[in-house]
């Protein structure tokens, strides 16, 4: 069953490279909700004292770039076909097209990405005034949530569980696993877990 646009928002919000404004924008999201769900809450609070340098060393680290490999590369082509751009970006990307989705400059399959269409897809559930229209909104977010991120979000969830070191990117994964389901972490995260003097190259110099 597909969740309320909030969820989505807060979670693809999460997956963002962290700014200055970066905690502001999370609490912000957490404060649309009407009842706070406790993984919402705990993704907040793990943020309180949270350094903005030691975030971004550690997104840089899981999303982008480490030694041997990120970790968690937040794309469903890496997941499903094990390679970045794949055919299931091409897919997603024409969905988007269809319901005038503009580009964002990230790739199309990244999670944020597919996070932020479906809050899109709830909204207009919500909003539109034709029932037809309500409807195609209703029935294409349970299919994009099938297909999509429950076939993939899982194991992002269980790797960043197994990899984070930091408490709110562990907090993202037991969010993930909450909405999304549970699934074994891959042998990529298990190895980066295992391997305390692994260097890191910040591609941020």
């Amino acid at each position: 069953m597909a969740a309320e646009p909030q969820v989505y928002e807060i979670l693809a919000q999460a997956l963002l490279y962290p700014d200055a404004a970066f905690a502001a924008r999370m609490q912000a999201r957490v404060q649309a909700f009407s009842v706070v769900p406790a993984w919402a809450q705990q993704l907040v609070d793990a943020l309180s004292g949270a350094a903005l340098e030691d975030l971004q060393t550690e997104h840089v680290r899981l999303f982008v770039n480490a030694y041997g490999g990120a970790p968690c590369l937040p794309y469903e082509s890496v997941y499903a076909e094990r390679q970045v751009l794949g055919e299931v970006a091409q897919e997603v990307a024409a969905l988007y097209a269809q319901w005038g989705v503009e580009e964002t400059g990230e790739m199309p399959d990244h999670a944020a990405v597919e996070l932020a269409f479906a809050a899109q897809l709830a909204r207009l559930r919500q909003v539109v005034e034709a029932r037809e229209d309500r409807e195609l909104a209703r029935q294409t977010l349970e299919e994009f949530e099938r297909d999509h991120l429950r076939a993939w979000l899982p194991g992002l969830a269980a790797d960043l569980r197994v990899a984070a070191e930091l408490t709110f990117y562990q907090a993202l994964g037991v969010a993930l696993q909450t909405v999304f389901g549970v699934k074994e972490a891959s042998g990529r995260a298990r190895r980066h877990a295992a391997s305390a003097d692994d260097l890191f190259l910040d591609l941020r110099v």
